[in-house]
């Protein structure tokens, strides 16, 4: 059997659904899931069914009538962000997924980039919607869902996410209701902010279980994502687990370095202790991959990048969060904006 297809035990393992709730949906719901595939006299499914599988799902947990599917655990939501641009950030949460579905955890990228969205072109995809697509009425948030590389999901986001930041509370609370639903569906949420310290950055800091912060041994890179973390610390952001990647690195001595540097400092001058998650060498593979608009974890599953970032995945797992399994990331966020709580200042502030 070739690599890229699937039996119904990889679907079982990869959605976490039941077999039987698989045959389900596939009687129910034929025009919405890839055409199965007839090799050696035996049938096997596309890759992108565990996308479009995870997306029924998900709108069969916000039904109101049909079977009623229910999880006790809620998928964890990880923020990725960084103090400045370039420093791999998307790169990372799109090959992370890739590696966290590989080791059975059903994963979502959400690209909440608000002025770079560019998972799905690093991951070789034209998306069909976006979150704008959700604002205006037209679309479902299953429907939003992708099927990526590996069957990962990916939500596309270009100017929805702009949207997001600035409009009504309603609509506010319209896209993160939708996000709750897909808590049901996937295992891993990894949602890919922009750089620095906008709104909407900080709407999905507060909708997070956990904050992978992503720095590089720039000088640059280093007193920004301090700014950053300094003014989550100023602004009273929920004291959310923090951890650190360091890419882009020489040698383990030189992570080793930057890490305990970063580190130190939080913790001497705000008080916040800093898991350090792991690292990554800078590797010529990414540029490689990403011209060729594939991620390196698949392009060169072997490469010094992809050992790295699989390493980071397994590190994460050991320390999954106990409160991401019993609420709702998305859902405690929602209570907030609904109390009007979850308004941040808006204020600038230098940061040291």
């Amino acid at each position: 059997m070739p690599d890229q297809l699937l039996n119904i035990e990889d679907v079982v393992r990869l959605t976490g659904l039941e077999e039987s709730l698989i045959r389900f949906y596939e009687s129910e719901y034929p025009a919405e899931l890839p055409k199965k595939i007839l090799l050696g006299g035996a049938l096997f499914f596309d890759p992108a069914s565990i996308a479009a599988f995870a997306g029924i799902h998900a709108r069969q947990q916000g039904a109101e009538s049909g079977p009623k599917l229910t999880r006790e655990r809620f998928a964890r939501v990880i923020t990725v962000t960084s103090g400045k641009g370039g420093v791999g950030k998307t790169n990372l949460a799109l090959n992370l997924a890739i590696e966290f579905q590989r080791l059975g955890k059903m994963s979502v990228v959400l690209d909440a980039d608000m002025g770079l969205a560019n998972v799905h072109l690093l991951a070789g995809l034209t998306p069909r919607h976006n979150l704008t697509d959700l604002l205006s009425g037209r679309v479902e948030m299953a429907e939003l869902i992708e099927a990526g590389p590996e069957g990962i999901g990916i939500i596309a986001g270009g100017s929805g996410i702009l949207d997001l930041a600035d409009s009504r509370q309603q609509d506010r609370c319209r896209i993160i209701e939708s996000l709750v639903q897909l808590e049901r569906a996937a295992e891993i949420i990894l949602v890919d902010t922009g750089a620095g310290m906008g709104r909407s950055v900080r709407d999905f800091l507060q909708a997070a279980d956990e904050i992978l912060f992503v720095i590089t041994p720039d000088i640059t890179s280093l007193t920004d994502a301090y700014g950053l973390l300094k003014a989550l610390h100023q602004e009273n952001l929920p004291a959310l687990p923090i951890h650190l990647v360091v890419n882009m690195v020489q040698s383990l001595k030189q992570a080793a370095d930057v890490s305990l540097r970063f580190s130190s400092c939080a913790r001497e001058f705000l008080g916040r202790d800093i898991t350090d998650a792991g690292y990554i060498l800078k590797d010529n593979t990414v540029s490689q991959a990403t011209a060729r608009r594939t991620p390196h974890s698949i392009y060169r599953p072997n490469a010094r990048v992809s050992k790295n970032t699989r390493t980071i995945a397994a590190n994460l797992l050991q320390k999954e969060q106990r409160q991401s399994a019993a609420s709702s990331a998305f859902g405690r966020y929602l209570n907030l904006i609904k109390n009007g709580q979850a308004q941040l200042p808006l204020t600038r502030r230098k940061t040291a």
